[in-house]
């Protein structure tokens, strides 16, 4: 899935007509510009698509059995809402519903391994042993992770910025802790965008920015893309020529994101360093700091990212380019600053983009200029299957509670309170 931010201006209207937006997303946002910025929020193509209570096997194994539970809080007995299961070897990894419970049906006789996860809490690795025409119904425990950092002194010595291994270690410990939980958030992305592939509509401002008497030139527009791009990091590749299909010969710039951080390649090229807990809009928050490997002479990204220290939920995330410089024409002073919003229970989406990048040469009146773009999400619908108590096809605005949008007793409720501007979110896609 990719985010369109233009460098220099929006994108032409044909390529946000008509029936594109289904193609492959990659052909459907290339720039006829000189350059333009994909901010790529997630990585890997769409997976198998397993919907609860759907198997992927083409005929049943005899003594099958249905395998059900419920994930809860150590000590309360809370259900913990949209936490991760996964039944290894069949690798079926869905989100837990509001309750905290989860079912998968037609499992055949054997031993499995349940795996759960959860920000904020300690990862289960559990072995179970399914015995022919037994059903299987678990209670699976969840604890705190046992962590003092709001505590930690982040002072002298000052903190080395390590390089994780493949496995994503560290040696500093509070460093690990973070990072693990930053990387169980995009993890937690992937899964929404592999399992359940949704659509989403985007407003655009493109503001051209006189930087001497603060004079704007504004334009505005609504996109709709998918969330399923195959894009992935690649070090030293940021930047890259491509083919449009329409505009023939372009240059693209894709900057990862929170997704990348479950991927090794962008793990093992990037040093990561713990900073400490700082405020984040009258909220603690945990940061962690990146650099790319400093041997790298290829345009990469830096960055910040910024971690709710009660709920290890990502709210914030900043990539500047690095070594813009090394391309021609060079690329100077670009920054993305990403927010995040729950749309469901402790699943986190990006709420709003914000780019900025001063321009190389002056406007008319020999004035330094920056291009700025903000993009909004607007509203959102699920277009195969979707998560537990939530209804596929629907669109879903972005300030509303999806939940709200369940089918309860047949009907479908509709949502209540302020409406988001743009698209009204029955309506048809904004072509």
């Amino acid at each position: 899935m990719g985010v369109n931010a233009s460098l220099c201006g929006p994108l032409s209207l044909a390529e946000q007509r008509g029936e594109h937006f289904y193609d492959n997303l990659t052909d459907v946002i290339k720039s006829p510009l000189p350059l333009l910025l994909l901010v790529a929020l997630s990585a890997g193509a769409v997976g198998a698509q397993v919907a609860p209570g759907q198997g992927t096997e083409s005929t049943v194994a005899p003594g099958s059995v249905t395998v059900s539970g419920a994930i809860v809080a150590e000590g309360t007995g809370h259900p913990i809402a949209f936490s991760t299961v996964r039944i290894n070897p069949l690798g079926r990894e869905r989100f837990t519903d509001r309750r905290g419970a989860f079912v998968y049906y037609s499992i055949a006789p054997g031993r499995y391994n349940v795996v759960v996860r959860m920000l904020g809490y300690m990862p289960i690795d559990t072995a179970i042993v399914i015995q022919p025409g037994v059903p299987v119904n678990l209670t699976i425990t969840m604890a705190r992770i046992p962590t003092s950092l709001e505590e930690v002194q982040v002072k002298a010595p000052p903190r080395l910025c390590i390089f994780p291994d493949e496995m994503g270690y560290v040696s500093d410990v509070e460093l690990g802790t973070v990072l693990n939980e930053a990387r169980k958030n995009a993890q937690r992305e992937q899964l929404l965008r592999r399992t359940y592939p949704f659509e989403y509509r985007l407003a655009q401002s493109h503001d051209t920015h006189d930087m001497v008497d603060s004079t704007a030139s504004m334009q505005y527009d609504t996109v709709t893309f998918r969330s399923d791009d195959n894009w992935r990091y690649r070090k030293g590749k940021v930047v890259s020529d491509d083919r449009n299909r329409i505009f023939g010969e372009v240059r693209l710039m894709r900057l990862p994101t929170l997704a990348d951080l479950a991927d090794r390649q962008f793990l093992t090229a990037h040093c990561f360093k713990y900073s400490g807990v700082v405020a984040l809009n009258g909220k603690p928050a945990h940061r962690i700091d990146f650099s790319p490997d400093s041997a790298l002479r290829a345009p990469d990204v830096e960055g910040s990212i910024y971690i709710d220290s009660a709920t290890y939920i990502i709210r914030r995330a900043q990539f500047r380019l690095t070594r813009g410089g090394s391309v021609n024409p060079p690329i100077l002073g670009l920054e993305v600053t990403t927010t995040y919003r729950e749309i469901l229970p402790n699943v986190a989406l990006f709420d709003e983009i914000r780019s900025v990048q001063p321009l190389k040469e002056p406007n008319a009146r020999g004035h330094r200029v920056e291009f700025r773009e903000t993009q909004r999400l607007l509203t959102y619908r699920f277009i195969i299957t979707s998560p537990p108590g939530i209804v596929a096809r629907k669109w879903i605005p972005a300030n509303g509670d999806a939940a709200d949008l369940a089918s309860q007793n047949g009907n479908e409720a509709r949502p209540t309170g302020p409406q988001p501007r743009g698209p009204k979110p029955d309506g048809p896609p904004p072509f």
